[in-house]
């Protein structure tokens, strides 16, 4: 999750008949207009930055409204560590906040800038580059996840462990799951790693501190984590107890003490016991980010704040980037 200082957030805005038609605009936490609906699509502020698109082409914007990197990219990204991404002739490279590209477009594909490093892909292999864009760990991998407290999951073969940033194993490969089953980052010295079918929670040793007995498994947030168990969602502590029965058809992650869940058809939101404070009445929603949350109802699009009033509430429009907002 991005926190921003002074954050702003994406509308979709009404630009003529029908829901397909808006122009895209920027609030602030009051709900108030900070930059006025006038781009085709757009995405939320990573960096002081965010991406908007003209007509067919990304550019970048910053909160105040000031392009400062004309639209003139295919494809949209954002801004992780003073990079952003960019698609030119089908290969992908960095940009600098200026527009300037300083690592070459040269990699079939390059993933977001953590802890100073950026993995990329290569001739089906990846490795890893560094702000100068030098390779610091060469692409011999047969997949990567970005860095998180100084290590990332890296799969050779059939098998996933993790490496420093030095490209040494700081866990050997070991771990085998199903398909698109993949080691994921440490969050508070807590890594998640498949066991065939399931998901378990690992220490920096590799060992595994709860047990792989779960379908899905996030990493946990306000002390709880979100697991999925045969096909309902729950939450667990730290120690893999079960807190909130797994009794969901959906659940996300806790922000702002809240989480995401649906009932039926509808979204709402509980607390840590498991109780509903917003109750699920929404069509869709999103995670809160920055105190406010993205939320669809049958006629209306807004966004809520953490007691479930509405701080800004427009009539329904299909926003273009969705949840990539």
């Amino acid at each position: 999750m991005q926190t921003e200082t002074n954050p702003l957030f994406v509308v979709n805005v009404p630009s003529g008949k029908g829901s397909r038609r808006s122009k895209v605009g920027y609030i602030n936490q009051n709900g108030a207009t900070v930059i006025p609906a006038q781009f085709d699509d757009g995405l939320n502020f990573t960096n002081g930055l965010a991406a908007v698109r003209v007509n067919r082409k990304w550019g970048f914007i910053d909160t105040i409204g000031n392009v400062v990197i004309a639209p003139h990219f295919v494809m949209f990204s954002r801004f992780h560590e003073g990079f952003a991404e960019v698609n030119i002739k089908a290969l992908w490279g960095f940009i600098d906040r200026t527009g300037k590209v300083v690592i070459d477009c040269k990699y079939s594909r390059t993933y977001s800038f953590s802890e100073g490093l950026a993995s990329f892909q290569l001739n089906n292999q990846y490795g890893f580059v560094d702000a100068a864009g030098s390779v610091v760990i060469r692409s011999i991998y047969d997949d990567a996840r970005g860095f998180s407290e100084g290590l990332a999951a890296v799969k050779v073969k059939d098998a996933w462990g993790y490496v420093n940033s030095l490209g040494e194993f700081a866990i050997s490969p070991q771990f085998v799951g199903g398909e698109f089953r993949a080691a994921l980052p440490f969050v508070d010295g807590v890594g998640r790693a498949p066991s065939g079918d399931k998901f378990g929670y690992i220490n920096r040793n590799g060992g595994f501190i709860i047990a792989p007995r779960f379908d899905t498994a996030s990493a946990h947030s306000e002390g709880l984590a979100c697991v999925r168990l045969d096909d309902p969602y729950g939450f667990i502590d730290t120690h893999g107890n079960i807190k909130i029965a797994a009794r969901f058809p959906f659940a996300s992650d806790f922000n702002h003490g809240l989480a995401r869940v649906r009932v039926g058809n509808e979204c709402g939101f509980i607390n840590h016991d498991g109780d509903f404070v917003i109750p699920p009445k929404f069509v869709s929603a999103e995670d809160f980010e920055n105190g406010l949350c993205y939320v669809e109802t049958w006629d209306s699009v807004g966004y809520i704040n953490v007691v479930g009033d509405f701080v800004w509430q427009g009539p329904y429009v299909e926003s273009r980037s969705g949840s990539s907002r």
